[in-house]
């Protein structure tokens, strides 16, 4: 169960990665509006916590595995 739930924590953690990524792009596009650029970068900011967030509870959960 706990390699289960370290798989969907790790996809979890690729969905938030991907859109930090894909917030920054628009965060250094100097064709969108500042305040547009602004908002993006606090938005890639917050998916890169949860991506973090994401990546701690999938070891906890594969260290749990490997141990049981």
């Amino acid at each position: 169960m706990d390699a289960i739930k370290a798989g969907i924590e790790k996809v979890k953690e690729a969905v938030d990665t991907k859109k930090a990524d894909e917030k920054l792009e628009k965060a250094n596009d100097p064709n969108v509006k500042p305040s547009e650029r602004m908002d993006a970068q606090f938005e890639a900011n917050k998916a890169a916590a949860k991506a973090c967030e994401h990546h701690v509870k999938a070891e906890e959960c594969k260290a749990k595995h490997v141990n049981s």
